[in-house]
């Protein structure tokens, strides 16, 4: 079945600050308090399915929203590292 779409439609997508040769993929924040995106939910769910490892790398002081600390719990592919 075909999705139909009218002409303010478009598809959602979403891509990695980079993307790693090897296995890993990388996706930068800033900001003060995390939350669970459909950016970070699309890409854990594709890195899962491809056996990569998403790295999200965000700044010292940086928080997490209770969702999303469930939500990587659940989610072994996906990293967090906390930079100055």
């Amino acid at each position: 079945m075909e999705a139909q779409y009218t002409r303010w439609q478009t598809r959602r997508r979403s891509l990695p600050d980079q993307k790693k040769s090897g296995n890993g993929w990388i996706l930068g924040k800033s900001c003060l308090t995390l939350h669970l995106t459909y950016q970070i939910y699309n890409l854990a769910e594709e890195a899962e399915q491809q056996k990569a490892i998403l790295r999200l790398i965000i700044p010292q002081k940086c928080g997490l929203s209770p969702k999303l600390t469930d939500f990587l719990k659940e989610h072994k592919y996906v990293k967090v590292i906390r930079r100055d």
